[in-house]
């Protein structure tokens, strides 16, 4: 989410010289966008549980394929929009300035709804408590708490829109904004390059490949509108160029894309282990129940994650992959469970709300004596945390 909140800072920069009345439209826009995505996030989360008695937790339209792929073709057409390849047409605008001012409201609008659906995975080391608290309310509180959560995030953004002295603060535009803009067109592509890593441990080999050929014609077409719809481009010329453009892209998805859930190349046998090699890297075994049960009378640690929460992937690699925490998990006889939340499980998604969680990551201690109450840990971990938690569960 760090580029799309870099956009909208760099849109006020934009907009610091003009008057109050565009900064605080700026800034409005923006409010609007975020708290309208989080009240329709919160929406489908009532649609879920009260009309379907589907079990959902924060995050949960990462576990789409079909979600992945379009967050990730919005986030690559942003990168290459601010990369210069295209801009998007102004149909009636006779300069650049009355295109701006035609589309500057939906762009806000838009900018925040972006931040939001983006953010979703990210914040659950920061909301996953007080969501997880929010998915025990009934419908009205549900929408309630998502709408304060959406003010939350877009409150620094509507005060430095509101109070010229915080407005007064950002730097002057200039040169260096073209080569800013530059610069976050590249970080939308690595972030493009993170969410087709998703996919591929959604889809499979055949989905990433799908993916990345579609993005190709995706890119294509945005070629297409930067040659013949730009801003002075007349009106026919930007119809043409746009249906051209959307018949690219419809035919790269049609031939390319795959949204279905590849089957896994390792199938868990469901055999159970106590006596486990740390030398190289941590043992995971598969969460279940039945292994749960089987390791009764031994420490269990287990690993809420998923491949789309970044939070979960730097804890990884940095705490519980460690020298540190792998000899520690050893030397205490910790048998280490991974509950992967990347595609839709119930199970592990009741767990998460056992404890009061809406979504990952999340760190659970099953203490060798199964008359002790479990130890969650917190979201965001360190090495002596962890270590602590073996040391109580054991």
């Amino acid at each position: 989410v760090l580029p799309v909140l870099s956009l909208k800072i760099y849109s006020l920069v934009e907009s610091s010289e003009s008057d109050a009345s565009h900064r605080q439209q700026a800034g409005l826009g923006y409010t609007i966008g975020v708290i309208g995505s989080f009240l329709a996030l919160g929406a489908a989360v009532v649609v879920l549980k009260s009309v379907m008695g589907i079990q959902v937790g924060w995050g949960f339209q990462f576990q789409a394929p079909e979600y992945v792929i379009g967050l990730g073709t919005i986030v690559f057409v942003f990168g290459l929009s601010l990369l210069g390849v295209f801009e998007v047409p102004a149909f009636g605008a006779t300069s650049m300035a009355s295109a701006q001012n035609k589309e500057g409201m939906v762009g806000h609008i838009l900018t925040g709804a972006f931040a939001t659906f983006l953010a979703t995975p990210c914040s659950a080391p920061f909301l996953g408590t007080g969501m997880g608290f929010a998915f025990t309310l009934p419908s009205w509180g549900i929408l309630l708490f998502f709408g304060v959560a959406g003010l939350g995030l877009a409150a620094p953004f509507l005060a430095i829109a509101y109070v010229p002295a915080l407005a007064g603060l950002l730097p002057k535009p200039g040169a260096w904004m073209d080569t800013f803009k530059q610069v976050l067109g590249f970080t939308l592509v690595a972030t493009t390059v993170w969410l087709l890593d998703v996919v591929a441990s959604q889809t499979g080999q055949a989905g990433a490949v799908g993916f990345v050929a579609f993005l190709f014609a995706v890119s294509l077409a945005c070629w297409i509108l930067g040659q013949w719809a730009g801003p002075i481009a007349t009106n026919r010329s930007k119809v043409v160029a746009l249906i051209m453009a959307l018949g690219v892209t419809a035919l790269g998805g049609k031939t390319f894309l795959v949204t279905e859930f590849a089957t896994p190349e390792v199938v868990d046998s469901g055999t159970v282990k106590a006596d486990l090699d740390f030398s190289e890297a941590v043992p995971w075994q598969s969460f279940s129940e039945e292994r749960v049960a089987a390791l009764k009378g031994h420490p269990v640690f287990i690993d809420f994650t998923a491949d789309w929460c970044l939070s979960c992937k730097a804890n990884e690699k940095t705490v519980l992959e460690s020298e540190t925490v792998r000899m520690a998990m050893k030397e205490h006889g910790i048998v280490p469970l991974k509950a992967d939340w990347t595609r839709r499980d119930p199970v592990i998604t009741e767990w998460l709300q056992r404890f009061g969680k809406a979504g990952v990551p999340f760190y659970l201690m099953l203490p060798a004596d199964g008359s002790k109450a479990p130890i969650p840990l917190p979201e965001v971990i360190t090495p002596g945390i962890v270590i602590d938690g073996f040391k109580a569960a054991k």
